[in-house]
């Protein structure tokens, strides 16, 4: 025993880490062990990578038993200060979690914009998820501190109270790791960016606006609302990016162009305006990519599309197609498949409705009501591709756009009954709508404009935030939000207002040209150079 001793001693100096052990009591043996070994780690002593003594050589040099020492090895291990390594490595100290980064943000981000636009869009990243954070887990204390933050009514709001505002969301978290996330690059846009933010805080009701969003971020905080305080902080953060953009003067290039066609391009029932032509087509000699978007088929979308003089490929059937003009062909479709299709055919016809299919822009009905015989002479609509034939087409395996079951011979109130029972049936499976009373479209819950334009997008090598959208429909909500700039028109729905950026002019006032002169044609110069308002949404 003596001579293992004087081993241990041979090879443990009186300067080692070793020779700072010393016997403990035999009370929670193990837990004193754990605790001598885990300050000997926190204090440098052992450093990450150092291999530590046996369980041999430490219950000598502690003057306990093994088993004592395993176990205290155990917890140490399970708290994640040591790792036991592969054959002779044995048992080693872990690398303990830095709390800064690695290295600093400043050397990645750009330059003047870009750095804007780059740091804003880490802040949406993190900030809107902080304050849904925020919201579930705030105390009075931190609610007290929000309001004793927010600057009063009327009062100019500086940098510091910016600053401190959003920092105090960040510590209403409780997670020092998004705490630390969000300061760096709110630091390192106010020390760089400072000569903007204090003109965007002087900008005409800037400081109002700013009060209005920091108030309704908190109010959201307070209720506990986790979704609420989520939209509150991403708003405000899409204002923010857009004004400083602005301010800068500089922004990224816009590219592509969707615009709708009923309630938004036409003025009238078949009519382009003659301002909406002339503002098109000084877009697209800009080098802008235009491209039309509707829940119409392509045979009724193609005739503005050559008006226009647009090469681009449209989206049709409410998303469910992507049309090329030139080749007469679908070169994407998301289609119903044909045994939901048949599904959705067979209740139609249970509850009275007359069945309607759209395949590769042809279209199957049962029959063909008085209503349509009078369009097809009157208005010159196209006529169906076949009468009669619709199980025919569900037995072939064709695509299908979309399915519409039209139920307006019947008396109104039996017809609301059978759109409520077919929403009813298919509304997890399926797309349905009914912009005309008594006709429902029916398309694949996987097709949306939104999914189509994106597609189209990323076929063009075009980010999101490159494009803009114009819309007016609850169906063209998604692909406003998705759009660099989402635009809804003065007559749209209060689902596409509210997930626009804007609100243009209604479609009988030339709300589209209006749209594309202020976004692109900005100050009567030829461009699209325009700031990019959604940091939160690239890449959605």
């Amino acid at each position: 025993m003596n001579d293992s001793r004087r081993h241990v001693d041979a090879d443990h100096t009186a300067a080692s880490p070793e020779s700072r052990l010393h016997p403990v009591t035999t009370q929670t043996v193990s837990d004193q062990v754990a605790e001598q070994l885990r300050q000997l780690i926190s204090s440098g002593d052992y450093k990450p990578g150092d291999r530590i003594p046996s369980e041999r050589e430490l219950a000598a040099r502690l003057g306990v038993g093994r088993p004592a020492v395993r176990e205290a090895l155990r917890e140490l291990k399970a708290q994640g200060f040591l790792v036991t390594g592969r054959g002779a490595q044995g048992t080693m100290v872990a690398g303990l979690p830095s709390p800064s980064f690695s290295a600093p943000l400043a050397p990645l981000v750009g330059k003047g914009a870009e750095r804007i636009i780059e740091l804003m869009e880490v802040r949406s990243a993190v900030e809107v998820e902080a304050a849904g954070l925020a919201a579930r887990r705030a105390t009075l204390e931190d609610l007290h501190r929000l309001s004793i933050l927010l600057t009063a009514p009327g009062e100019m709001i500086s940098p510091d109270d910016d600053v401190a505002f959003h920092t105090a969301i960040a510590e209403a978290t409780h997670n020092p790791l998004i705490a630390r996330v969000i300061q760096e690059p709110v630091e390192l846009l106010h020390d760089h960016m400072a000569a903007v933010f204090n003109a965007y805080y002087k900008e005409p009701g800037g400081a109002i606006a700013l009060q209005q969003q920091h108030d309704a971020i908190r109010r959201a905080i307070r209720s506990g609302d986790e979704q609420k305080a989520r939209q509150a902080m991403r708003q405000h953060l899409d204002h923010v990016a857009r004004g400083l953009a602005q301010l800068v003067g500089t922004g990224r290039v816009m590219r592509l162009v969707f615009i709708g066609l009923g309630g938004t391009l036409l003025s009238g029932p078949r009519l382009i305006s003659e301002r909406a032509k002339r503002t098109i087509t000084t877009v697209r000699e800009a080098g802008v990519e235009v491209v039309l978007v509707s829940s119409r088929p392509p045979r009724e979308i193609r005739p503005y599309h050559q008006e226009l003089g647009l090469l681009t490929p449209f989206i049709a059937c409410d998303g469910a197609l992507l049309w090329n003009a030139q080749a007469a062909a679908g070169l994407v479709h998301e289609p119903v498949s044909p045994d939901l299709a048949a599904e959705i055919v067979a209740l139609g016809r249970d509850l009275g409705a007359i069945a309607n299919i759209e395949s590769d822009d042809e279209w199957f009905t049962d029959r063909l009501r008085d209503l349509e015989r009078d369009s097809i002479m009157d208005y010159e609509v196209s006529e169906p591709h076949s009468v009669g034939k619709v199980d025919e087409v569900l037995r072939a395996g064709e695509p299908i756009d979309k399915v519409f079951l039209d139920l307006r011979d019947l008396e109104e109130e039996v017809a609301v009954t059978a759109a409520v029972t077919i929403r009813r049936a298919f509304e997890n499976r399926a797309t349905i709508r009914e912009r005309t009373q008594g006709l429902v479209d029916i398309v694949s819950a996987d097709a949306s404009k939104a999914a189509m334009a994106q597609q189209l997008a990323r076929r063009m090598a075009i980010p999101a935030e490159q494009t803009m959208a114009i819309g007016d429909d609850d169906s063209d909500a998604a692909l406003l939000r998705w759009a660099g700039i989402g635009v809804a028109m003065g007559n749209a729905t209060p689902a596409a207002k509210a997930a626009a950026d804007t609100i243009t002019s209604s479609n009988l006032r030339d709300g589209v040209a209006e749209a594309l002169e202020q976004w692109l044609l900005r100050s009567g110069s030829v461009g699209a150079n325009v700031s990019v308002p959604k940091p939160g949404l690239v890449g959605a």
